[in-house]
């Protein structure tokens, strides 16, 4: 048997559904994730469209993920990529276009639209790439889905369902709010008036019962293994200039507490760990009360990082009171006077008050995350970022001293990357000259800290996310070198008068960005 085949029989059987879904219906999607498995079904955004799919009378789907090599084949029964209509692809991270690309190849179906026939699929891209500038894949892609799947996926599988052949499928959708078709929208060409709308989710349906986003299905094969997903809200209480979430996924608005309680019902049958995730999860009004009921019922339960601010004692003893060790706080910088400048007034004594807090409830694992290559940030400020990450590996020795435990600290110091559609979208990624010494100070400080860990982005990765971020279709030709197997290096140097204007030098004031043919609301 094939090797892949026996991996998908594997994954099948430890596989926990919350809910019942057939792959038999009269229609059939196709929906992939471009990375592996493990880190397909860790999203709940993409766990929450098969979901939505199957809620739809007649339709079923079936998942694909970029594991193996050969022809992409169903996790459900084995079935074909090429064997769809239509595959729906769910992008989070531009890094992924390669592995679209190579999935693409794999099936045997034409990287670009314009050479794929009638018996050829409609390829579609969702995901937070769609919705921060799509246009770098749209040689490549029929339709790009722009919002949430609950706005968008009636009209598509109705489109999908009712229309012949991929041209009427795209003609009809591009009438549609919420959709962008290249091959219908030129916005490089010439400006799009109205622009292009993006659908997120309002608070009003938020609060409408099914419109809660949880996991599907819970299987050990995930970067949260065997737990049960809950969206806690979207949208941040903070405007930090560099975050694409808070600009993009529009004010911060919170899902009713009964229907979290509720989804906490449901998962009891299929595990007994929980994670809410959400931008900003401790700001849940009713955070409090829905960790002690999730304790009450016996589950495990993690959240993902908690803005500063909204680290509480009650959070603390409900999360440690589950089993609960690990928390994450995003600092960003390590002066009070650069966060400020990037929106994120917290002075460094309320973050080293809630650190106390947190190693005073018995918290052993501390993860910090900062931001190099900030406007305006010196070598001073970087210096800083140690100073941090020396104080509070003093506050957890001095308050873990009495249990005889040692935790440990993991700094995580990435380098900005102006992202469309944030305060900073036309700043430039800082000269690799300049970022240099900076990772090197990190580095060597860091070193000298017992227990306490750093992990940073190369600037090489760094530069390739910004190009992808900001650039649009003429990048089509390095992109399919890349999935072609030419390293990211080499593109980086051999298009350097292509590449370098848009990753280091700031856009002028006044000036169009190509991206802003689409608008929120």
């Amino acid at each position: 048997m094939d090797k892949r085949r026996q991996k998908w029989d594997a994954f099948r059987a430890d596989e926990r559904p919350v809910g019942s879904y057939s792959p038999h219906a009269r229609h059939a999607l196709a929906l992939a994730y471009a990375n592996e498995y493990s880190i397909g079904m860790s999203s709940l955004a993409f766990q929450r469209v098969y979901e939505l799919v199957h809620a739809e009378a007649d339709w079923t789907c079936h998942r694909f993920f970029a594991d193996g090599v050969g022809m992409p084949l169903s996790v459900e029964d084995d079935s074909p990529l090429n064997a769809f209509g239509a595959i729906a692809f769910s992008i989070s991270f531009e890094e992924d276009y390669i592995n679209l690309f190579q999935m693409l190849e794999r099936a045997h179906i034409p990287l670009r639209r314009e050479e794929r026939g009638a018996g050829d699929p409609v390829v579609i891209v969702g995901g937070s790439c769609a919705m921060i500038n799509p246009l770098p894949l749209t040689e490549f892609v029929d339709l790009f889905a722009l919002g949430a799947a609950e706005n968008l996926l009636p009209a598509l599988l109705s489109a999908l369902a009712e229309e012949d052949g991929c041209d009427a499928i795209v003609e009809r959708l591009a009438e549609t709010p919420g959709f962008f078709a290249p091959s219908c929208h030129r916005p490089e060409d010439e400006p799009i008036f109205p622009k292009i709308q993006k659908l997120e989710l309002s608070e009003a349906a938020m609060r409408l019962p099914g419109h809660l986003p949880t996991t599907a299905i819970v299987t050990p094969h995930t970067e949260f293994s065997n737990k049960f997903l809950i969206e806690m809200s979207r949208g941040c209480p903070e405007k930090c200039r560099y975050c694409w979430a808070t600009f993009g996924m529009g004010r911060f608005r919170w899902h009713p507490t009964e229907f979290i309680l509720e989804a906490i019902e449901r998962a009891r049958p299929v595990t007994d760990q929980l994670g809410f995730v959400a931008t900003a999860v401790g700001d849940h009004p009713d955070i409090e009360e829905i960790l002690l009921e999730a304790n009450q019922y016996g589950f495990r339960t993690a959240v993902s990082s908690v803005r500063i601010p909204a680290v509480t004692e009650g959070v603390l003893a409900a999360l440690f009171a589950s089993g609960d060790r690990s928390i994450t706080l995003a600092p960003e910088t390590g002066s009070d006077d650069l966060r400020r400048r990037l929106n994120k007034p917290i002075p460094n004594q309320l973050l080293f008050d809630k650190v106390r807090l947190i190693f005073r409830y018995g918290f052993t694992q501390l993860k910090l995350y900062f931001l190099i290559g900030l406007p305006g940030e010196t070598l001073q400020d970087v210096e800083a970022i140690l100073d941090v990450a020396s104080k509070c590996r003093d506050l957890m020795l001095e308050e873990l001293a009495p249990s005889g435990v040692i935790g440990h600290i993991q700094v995580g110091a990435n380098i900005l990357i102006p992202k469309p559609y944030t305060g900073w979208q036309r700043e430039a990624m800082e000269d690799p000259s300049v970022l240099k010494p900076k990772i090197s100070l990190l580095n060597r400080g860091i070193a000298k800290l017992p227990n306490v860990s750093l992990g940073t982005m190369s600037i090489r990765q760094a530069a390739w996310q910004t190009f992808l971020s900001k650039a649009g279709s003429d990048a089509a030709d390095i992109l399919e070198s890349a999935a072609h197997g030419k390293s990211i290096s080499v593109l980086l140097r051999q298009h350097a008068e292509r590449i370098d204007p848009l990753v280091f030098e700031r856009s002028p004031a006044g000036d169009r960005l190509r991206w802003q043919f689409m608008r929120t609301g």
